[in-house]
């Protein structure tokens, strides 16, 4: 089992995304890889899909996914809980991490379009 670096989910499977941490870009240079649940995946392209290039982010604060500080753009996700359901809350994302997330979102739609076409789970 593994936790989904976003909202904390333990699932046996998280999607990777690739992210550079300023901190660490000497020790890893390709980046270092964090998972997030198909939930928070979707939140993620959703903000995304929605931010405008050209426009800067008026927000200030530091990435959740690589700790870089600077423009970041608010993801909502949803924090699992036993006594309330599901909490809604929003997390700071970088331009970089959104971009991340964006190839990752499209390799693993492509993926499960692909586990679809095969009618019992199979590669031929």
């Amino acid at each position: 089992m593994t936790d989904c670096d976003l909202c904390g989910r333990a699932l046996p499977i998280v999607i990777p995304i690739r992210t550079f941490p300023p901190l660490l870009k000497f020790a890893y240079p390709e980046g270092l890889w964090k998972g997030l649940c198909e939930i928070c995946l979707d939140s993620a392209q959703k903000t995304y899909l929605s931010i405008n290039k050209d426009e800067i982010s008026c927000r200030r604060n530091k990435c959740v996914l690589c700790g870089k500080k600077g423009r970041v753009y608010p993801v909502e996700i949803q924090i699992p809980d036993f006594s309330k359901g599901v909490i809604k809350r929003q997390v700071n994302v970088c331009t970089n991490c959104l971009e991340s997330i964006n190839e990752a979102y499209t390799w693993f739609k492509r993926e499960q379009i692909e586990r679809s076409g095969c009618g019992h789970g199979h590669e031929h």
